[in-house]
């Protein structure tokens, strides 16, 4: 029953939108979707080329830094055993995964603010929508550039820190700008079209049909794209990741060869710098600031050194530690070269071209005679250790001796750094012991002998000391001498058994200052790992 009464019209709940409103704002919201795939899907395939291209890192690997160094290390390390076996690929792939779907749901954004009114009469954006795809490709920007300032100072193929920034800016802008361009016309071409009065229905039809046609097969080609980037992305992924180095037949070569020597990297991919791009810079507090090429930097007087370098991630009695003659320029030498420091510098930051960033007290790397070397057992320095340059601090675990290096700043202040950001101690390393022979099951026989190394960092070993009785009683082993004060010791003890049974070997070791290997069991997470070695063997 109808009624003209205006205070009863007013009461009455709203009935339900029209079937056709209903309809065509479902066809909208579905339009603004599909558009927001394809301009996310394109937008991929931009950044990839990008990164493959030019080394810019993707908004993906950014967004990825920028969460780690927020990551306290325990639950870094944690992470990383859930992913396995693939730690590093599987995250990057659910962030990618995750900027797709939020790239679709933009499209809904996109269609609220600006309000096309359907159906459409032009395939081409109005004023309202260009300025709608210039505000969002510039807010897009602005949030990353903003959010990533630290990261975008990361180039893969080895530009210096500025003209890195400047170029993974410029990469953020083009991915957001080709987003929001595709998103207003994917948009504007998957609307209804409007009908023109006395033009062939058929005509208009099939070019609607010709129009959505495209966005789809621009969306399928971008899926095709970046599933083939991807896999190009995946082909250079970092497998050799933790390679460790392995006594042969139960003997640890003084030297490790290149091939054998252990390596760790924070990145998928590791970087190729290019040396026509990179180059070493010089700044900060320091007298004269200068900038280096490769031949100009290998040109400088140099010296080789042998250095063992230890991972902070190798346990008690574990593999991630290796020893190498370094060539290189000594930090010092080339810091007296520019002039010394100014007033006020106390810290010394050294910059990676992966981003990564190690920052010490600047007495500790003066007092550890640092040197910053380009080649590795007389080989030009392999890649994956960092060629062209890399920083060896000796006494400090592997992650304090950045590879790749690119910048060096004397500061007034501490450079925070992913390896820092995550609470890792930045200490001097711990004194280690490693039994590599015997163990097992082996035959009695009169004499045995007991061999290892022993590791302290610049303190040096003054002794090691093996137990046959899991430490109830001690006696001395012979040591090597060692080939630097930077190396470990390698040591031997002629075990004399008594009978045949079971037997528990222990090892410790004292540094060169008189103190003695601590007993107690520690984690490496995050503090470095310590402890005895035990091995139980049996004789038969």
């Amino acid at each position: 029953m109808q009624t003209n009464n205006p205070a009863l019209q007013t009461d009455l709940p709203p009935g339900p939108p029209a079937p056709g409103r209903l309809k065509s704002l479902l066809v909208t919201l579905l339009c603004a979707l599909g558009a927001g795939l394809v301009a996310a899907l394109v937008s991929v395939v931009c950044m990839l080329i990008l990164r493959l291209a030019a080394g810019i890192p993707t908004p993906v690997e950014l967004f990825g830094d920028f969460v780690l160094k927020r990551m306290p290390a325990p639950v870094f390390v944690g992470m990383l055993i859930r992913f396995q076996p693939h730690p590093k690929t599987t995250p990057l792939g659910l962030t990618l995964l995750a900027m797709l779907a939020l790239g679709t749901l933009l499209g809904l954004l996109y269609a609220l603010l600006v309000r096309v009114k359907t159906p459409v009469n032009s395939a081409r954006p109005g004023r309202r929508e260009w300025l709608t795809m210039l505000a969002l490709a510039l807010l897009m920007s602005a949030v990353g550039i903003a959010l990533f300032w630290t990261e975008l100072r990361q180039n893969y193929l080895g530009l210096p820190v500025d003209w890195s920034r400047l170029l993974s800016a410029l990469g953020l802008l083009l991915d957001f700008a080709l987003y929001a361009l595709v998103l207003g016309y994917c948009y504007r071409l998957l609307l209804p079209r409007e009908r023109r009065v006395g033009a062939d229905s058929t005509r208009q039809g099939r070019r609607a049909l010709l129009a959505r046609t495209g966005v789809t097969a621009l969306g399928l080609g971008a899926a095709g794209g970046a599933l083939g980037l991807v896999a190009g992305y995946l082909n250079e992924y970092a497998s050799y990741d933790g390679a460790e180095t392995f006594p042969t037949n139960g003997v640890t070569s003084p030297i490790t060869p290149n091939s054998e020597h252990y390596v760790v990297t924070q990145n998928p991919i590791d970087p190729a710098p290019s040396l026509n791009a990179w180059r070493l810079e010089i700044t900060g507090l320091v007298g004269t600031p200068a900038t280096y090429t490769y031949e100009e930097f290998t040109a400088l007087p140099s010296t080789s050194r042998a250095v063992t370098l230890e991972c902070i991630a190798n346990g008690v009695g574990g593999h991630l530690i290796s020893t190498a003659i370094w060539q290189g320029v000594t930090f010092r030498s080339l810091l007296e070269k520019h002039g010394g420091t100014r007033p006020g510098a106390k810290y010394v930051a050294f910059y990676s071209v992966d981003g990564y960033t190690v920052s010490q007290p600047l007495d500790d790397v003066l007092e550890a005679d640092a040197l910053l070397a380009f080649r590795m057992n007389g080989e030009v320095l392999p890649m994956k250790h960092g060629y062209p340059l890399r920083v060896l601090i000796p006494g400090h675990y592997g992650e304090e001796n950045p590879k790749w290096l690119t910048r060096i700043e004397l500061t007034d202040h501490f450079v925070d750094g992913l390896y820092s950001d995550q609470g890792w101690y930045t200490g001097q390393l711990h004194t280690m012991t490693r039994i590599d022979r015997p163990f097992g099951r082996i035959r009695f026989q009169p004499t045995i002998e007991i061999g290892g190394i022993a590791f302290s960092g610049r303190r040096g070993i003054q002794r090691v000391e093996v137990s046959t009785d899991n430490g109830a009683s001690w006696s001395d082993a012979q040591l090597a001498p060692p080939l630097s004060q930077d190396t470990w010791v390698l040591w031997t003890y002629q075990w004399h058994p008594a009978a045949r049974g079971h037997y528990t070997l222990v090892a410790r070791a004292t540094d060169g200052t008189g103190q003695v290997q601590t007993s107690r069991w520690q984690s490496t997470v995050p503090n470095g790992g310590t402890g005895y070695p035990i091995i139980p063997m049996d004789l038969i």
